[in-house]
Formats: C-alpha cells, structure tokens, sequence
C-alpha cells in the first residue's frame, strides 16, 4: 500500500495530531481515535490483509472487552455498560497505530517533531507560570488546598501525569529516528528532553507523576547499558534540580516534601502510618469491602462510584471520611472492586511479565554481558511497567483521556515486535 495513498496520510495525519489535542481535553483525541480504527477497518477489509487480526495480545485483550461487557450487563448500569461496550476502541486503536507506522514510517518523524514542540512549549510555559501565576495566554488557575501549575491543561491538572505518561514514547521516538550508539545528536536531545520533562513534573506539584518519572527513568537507566551512559549527566542535573527547587521554593517543597509526609503519617505529629494518605486509604479500603462482596467477578466497570454513593448504602459502605469517589485512585483497587480476582490477575499478569522481561534483560547483561532487549523497546516496556506498578496512586482505569495515552505506546509496542526490533 502507497504512502502516498490519501486515506493514509489523513490516518497518518490525526494520529500525528493527538498528543496535540489530547491537551484540550478527552474529546478530540477520543474522536480522532475512533476515526483511525474505522479507517484502520476499512483498508484492511479492502484489501483482505487480515494477519494482524491472528495477533496472541489482540486475542487477549478482546477476551477482556467481552468479559467487561458481560459484567456491565449482569451490573444493569447504563454508564457501566457504555464503558465497557465500546472500550474495544483503545485495542482497534494501537492495532490501526501499528498498521499506519507500518504503511507510512514518517509518522514516527513527525511525532517526534510535535513531542519537540509541545514538550518545549510546555517548559516554558511552566515557568512562565511558576513566576506569573498565570500561563503565557494569560491563563490563571488556583488551587487552595494544594499547590499546582496546569498550563495549557486549564482546569486539569494533569500536566506532570501528561509529561511523565509519554517521556518514554518520546525517548522510543528519538531512538528510532537517531541511533542512540553512534549519534551524538541522540545524546544531546535524550539529555535536553529528560531534564525538561523532570523540570515540567516537579513543578506541576503532581507527585504521582514525579514517582511515575522515577519510575520510568529507573527502569530505562538499568536496562540499557547505552542508556546508562547518556543518562548519566541527566540524572546529576536531575539531583542538582531537585535539592535546588525544594531549597528555593516553598510551594514546591510543602507540596512534594512536607504533605507527603504528614499524609502519610511520617511526621512526629501524625498517630499512625496510612497508605498514601488518609483519603487515598479510605478508597482502598472501601475497594477490600467491594471485593469482599463479590471477590470472582467483581461489581462491574465503573461501579465504584455508584456503590458507595447510593443513599441506602452510605451508611452501610461508610469506612472513613471522603472514602467515596469515582473510583479508588489505584488501577489494582479499581479492577479488584470492579472486575474481581479474574481482572486483576490479568492485570497483574501483564506487568509480571513486564517485570520478568527486565530481569531477564538484566540477568543477559550482567552474566552473558550482552542486551537481550533492544533500547526502543525498552522504552516502550517502560511505559507499561510505570502505568501498572501496583504500589502507586493513579487514575480511573477507564478513563477516556488516560486511556488514549496508556495505549498509544502499545501500537509502536506491536510495531517493534513486528518489525522484529524488539530484541538485539
């Protein structure tokens, strides 16, 4: 099939656009998303190139949307149902991705030119905004209880969790384009975006997105032995930025330091020691008391917030203050209420598989003295072991706006295993 193909290079086009509009919020990127899977349907149907559909993980994940749909059906929630019946997209989505990149290679370039621009943007913007208390277009957010920078994600505040969710794709697509072993022009850009991405995170004053960056950082940097070379002077800027930041700035250094601490019970005031923070183990705990009830098969997606909210429940389902919520801001609670012990062991399975991989990877490296796995999977594996590292906060696992970012690596993922460089 022709690159220069018009279907493609509108295909080509919208998936080039999305970290874009993923900024204004969750519609555009959901609408360009589904436009890309029906596209993606048509041309194959067209032109009878059904291989990609034979795929082991897409079988595996279709298998989840069917048992999604069936717990919606059994729950009887209309909006339990609307997210799981077409959640299928995400999946059709990475497919079409890995389809597109495959036809039309110069989608990788392009990204990697918009990732340049927003990222920068984004920077300076952050800045501009620590200092003015306003973004550049002369936007102004405030945050009473806690100390935040949005950006150009207005009332969102989603700008570190944005930054740090694509950090590896971006280094995926810097490795693609520039060879990380030979190519000087690969350090310096790996070095600039790695020290801009810390920056933008920890100003956010979101410090679950500066966990997810350790997170992802960690895991590139002890699994890649050209990683660790170029790495290595960001990692000291990284240091340096921190202890300078948290000593000059207050705001920062109550919002990642100091209410870290007394959440979690670590200072001398606190009585005892909680998950998080006292909130956050309310949620957990009423995601146990949901588990309890129905520990197979879990209550259905998205049900939490309908479980806990019900006014003939609430006296019931009550464990601690603000306990209720749209759902208990960890991917591993979520799935344990909602899809039971059946959800969470393919959940949990994925990322032990993830997690054998890097061990494997580091077991070649130390005792055969050779990679087993090639740097720009790497990157890509470390999307997904940050995203599901069971002992951190995180979103609602059916999120439209999260979901679009944690599946948008996996059809470069799918792409690498094609192409066979997923290995050395």
């Amino acid at each position: 099939m022709s690159t220069n193909n018009l279907p493609i290079k509108f295909y080509s086009f919208l998936i080039s656009i999305i970290p874009i509009v993923l900024i204004t919020g969750p519609f555009l990127p959901d609408l360009f998303l589904v436009i890309v899977g029906i596209g993606y349907l048509g041309l194959t149907y067209r032109e009878k190139e059904f291989l990609d559909f034979s795929n082991l993980y897409l079988k595996l994940f279709f298998f989840v949307c069917i048992y999604l749909i069936i717990l919606s059906i059994v729950s009887l929630n209309f909006d339990s149902f609307k997210s799981s019946i077409f959640y299928f997209r995400f999946g059709l989505f990475s497919l079409a991705l890995s389809f597109f990149v495959f036809q039309n290679p110069k989608i990788i370039k392009n990204l990697l030119y918009i990732f340049i621009i927003v990222y920068f943007t984004l920077f300076i913007d952050t800045i501009y905004q620590f200092f003015y208390s306003k973004n550049i277009i002369g936007f102004e957010y405030s945050n009473p209880q806690n100390f935040r920078i949005t950006s150009f994600f207005g009332d969102d505040e989603v700008l570190g969790s944005y930054t740090a969710r694509f950090f590896p794709l971006f280094l995926f697509l810097i490795l693609y384009s520039y060879k990380l072993s030979i190519s000087k022009k690969a350090h310096v850009m790996i070095s600039l975006v790695t020290i801009i991405s810390f920056v933008i995170v920890l100003m956010s004053g979101e410090r679950t997105s500066l966990a997810l960056f350790i997170l992802v950082f960690s895991f590139i940097f002890f699994s890649s032995k050209n990683f660790r070379k170029v790495l290595f002077i960001p990692l000291i800027s990284i240091v340096i930025v921190f202890i300078l930041t948290v000593s000059l700035s207050d705001k920062i250094k109550n919002r990642v330091l100091t209410q870290t601490m007394d959440q979690m019970g670590l200072s001398s005031k606190s009585e005892r020691l909680v998950i998080f923070s006292k909130t956050y183990e309310g949620h957990y705990l009423l995601a146990l008391k949901m588990f309890k009830e129905k520990p197979i098969f879990g209550h259905g997606p998205k049900m939490f917030r309908f479980y806990c909210s019900k006014e003939e429940n609430k006296e019931e389902n009550f464990v601690v203050n603000h306990a209720c919520s749209t759902h208990p801001h960890n991917f591993y609670a979520q799935v344990l209420a909602e899809t039971g012990i059946i959800g969470l062991f393919i959940l949990l399975g994925i990322f032990i598989y993830i997690s054998f991989l890097f061990f494997k990877n580091r077991y070649f490296q130390i005792i055969k003295k050779q990679q087993l796995i090639s740097d720009m999977a790497i990157c890509l594996l470390a999307s997904y072991f940050m995203t599901l590292f069971p002992f951190i906060p995180s979103g609602n696992f059916f999120n439209n706006w999260l979901s679009v970012i944690v599946y948008f690596p996996l059809g470069f993922l799918l792409y690498t295993i094609k192409e066979k460089k997923f290995y050395v």
